[in-house]
């Protein structure tokens, strides 16, 4: 039996697929600091109501150590990953940046060994080492190699991306079970909001995200960060609330067997036999993970 905390990383990996697809029909038409802006804007936007429906309006008693752990855990998951990942997608293009995606999971089972004390059982390392090889295979493509000299820049950018995704939910996976868990989403959005400000003043970039309505690509902006801002991080959130980072984080890379599935779906992408040899390793993977998990729980 599925636990919750798999389920949810997994149902996270949908919804992230669901945002890409929405992102990738968005198009160029907008900068990675205003899209980025507009994102966690809109996701502070719809936490007021969500609050106050499910927790009330009061924060929470929380100790300034806490606020200060969420508030950084926002500035490095949501600010300077996403403003890492988007300008490594206009350095090297969303191919060679899909394949760091990769990186996701080993950064994260890292970072719980030193920061958490989690370890792997042997069929959960073979698991992630699957869907790894899968994700390769199935974002690996020969044409989007023809960028002679692709910026090695984007390739560190990429990686740094990933880096502060993992970094900013390993830190607080410590406290998701004594904080409100909404509160836990409201306070690390507010983080990354506020920086995120401070970065476009500083950087002299607009702070006008009222442009967004009137681009070409809106709705399926407005569609990617409801369902991969909003939704998604809370169902990622809860995720690791359920289980542990490790096992969260492997779940999550299965989002790339889903954006397959839907460019072939929805946007009529061809679908390799690679891809497909690809998302079977990958599922393979998943598989591991998800039933040769002891329930430590």
């Amino acid at each position: 039996m599925i636990g919750l905390g798999e389920f949810l990383s997994l149902l996270c990996a949908l919804l992230w697929a669901f945002a890409v697809i929405c992102y990738r029909q968005a198009g160029n038409h907008m900068a990675a600091s205003t899209m980025n802006l507009f994102k966690i804007s809109l996701t502070m936007v719809l936490m007021v109501p969500t609050i106050a429906i499910t927790e009330g309006v009061i924060p929470p008693d929380l100790t300034w150590q806490q606020w200060l752990l969420l508030l950084f855990s926002g500035f490095v998951g949501i600010m300077l990953a996403d403003l890492f990942y988007l300008r490594a997608l206009q350095l090297i293009g969303a191919s060679l940046t899909g394949l760091t995606g990769s990186l996701y999971s080993p950064f994260v089972v890292l970072l719980s060994f030193f920061y958490l004390g989690e370890r792997l059982n042997n069929w959960q390392m073979i698991g992630m080492a699957l869907v790894m090889v899968g994700v390769l295979v199935i974002s690996y493509r020969r044409k989007s190699l023809a960028i002679e000299h692709p910026h090695p820049l984007g390739f560190l950018f990429a990686a740094l991306g990933v880096f502060f995704t993992a970094l900013g939910i390993v830190i607080i996976k410590p406290i998701s079970n004594d904080i409100p868990f909404f509160w836990i989403i409201t306070i690390r959005s507010l983080g990354g909001l506020v920086t995120m400000v401070l970065f476009n003043l500083l950087m002299g970039k607009s702070l006008n995200i009222i442009k967004v309505f009137q681009s070409r690509g809106r709705y399926w902006l407005f569609l990617g960060a409801f369902l991969g801002q909003y939704l998604s991080t809370m169902v990622w959130v809860a995720g690791y609330k359920f289980t542990s980072a490790s096992v969260a984080s492997i779940l999550n890379e299965s989002a790339s067997l889903f954006i397959l599935l839907l460019g072939w779906l929805v946007l009529k992408e061809k679908v390799t036999q690679r891809k497909i040899i690809g998302a079977l390793i990958s599922s393979i993977g998943v598989m591991c993970v998800l039933f040769m998990s002891n329930h430590h729980h």
